[in-house]
């Protein structure tokens, strides 16, 4: 009877035990541990995955920077075709006509191109002040004097015939002064049709430009 007794206490405080783990056991709260803040000078260790994470994320960001500020295309120059050259801005009226008809929309363009087109006969001056006192003197002899760039030079006249420039030379000369005759240039104006390339239409612009001595076709970047 006496055993019997001990083992159903045996029994019951092994029972109120397991009720007082599973029900009343307060989980035990996590411990942290701080660390001391490293030293400026000291490099945190990086994993090689880190380091390709980051490299990765760092070339992407600089694709879609260079994305942002130049699309796809942007530093690849348009070709377009120009069509000329003609001699006054009146003859592009038709030829104009005849592109749209290609599907071609055209705009006009000029350019300028410096020649040699005789002689001049120039006379640099040291000082602004003399320069006009010489202009004047000039002038009074019936000889056209104007400046031209930012050297206090003058120009006594442009020649296609150099017989004329020997004359005017001769002429400043008299007078005391000390011109030379240099070779002479001009800007000349052209005019074209420009439009955006299509080598399909190659032929019948050939044909176009051959209506009219003188015009071709040439391949340009696009102003």
């Amino acid at each position: 009877m006496r055993f019997m007794f001990f083992l159903f206490l045996l029994f019951a405080l092994n029972c109120g035990y397991f009720v007082w783990q599973v029900f009343w056991t307060v989980p035990d709260e996590p411990v942290e541990h701080s660390l001391h803040p490293l030293p400026p000078n000291v490099r945190r260790l990086v994993t090689l995955k880190e380091n390709d994470a980051r490299q990765s994320s760092q070339d992407t960001r600089k694709i879609e920077d260079v994305t942002a500020t130049q699309p796809p295309g942007a530093v690849m120059p348009l070709t377009c075709q120009a069509l000329g050259p003609f001699l006054a801005e009146s003859g592009l009226k038709s030829f104009e006509k005849h592109l749209e008809i290609l599907g071609l929309t055209a705009r006009p363009h000029t350019r300028y191109q410096r020649e040699r087109v005789g002689y001049a006969v120039v006379l640099p001056v040291g000082e602004y002040k003399e320069a006009v006192q010489i202009k004047r003197r000039l002038e009074k002899e019936n000889i056209t004097a104007t400046f031209i760039g930012m050297d206090n030079v003058l120009s006594l006249g442009s020649f296609r015939d150099k017989s004329l420039a020997d004359k005017t030379l001769a002429r400043a000369q008299a007078l005391g002064l000390d011109p030379r005759i240099e070779p002479g240039y001009a800007n000349r104006s052209s005019y074209w049709l420009v439009f955006q390339r299509r080598d399909y239409q190659n032929g019948d612009l050939a044909g176009l430009a051959g209506k009219s001595s003188g015009l071709r076709v040439e391949d340009m970047v696009c102003p």
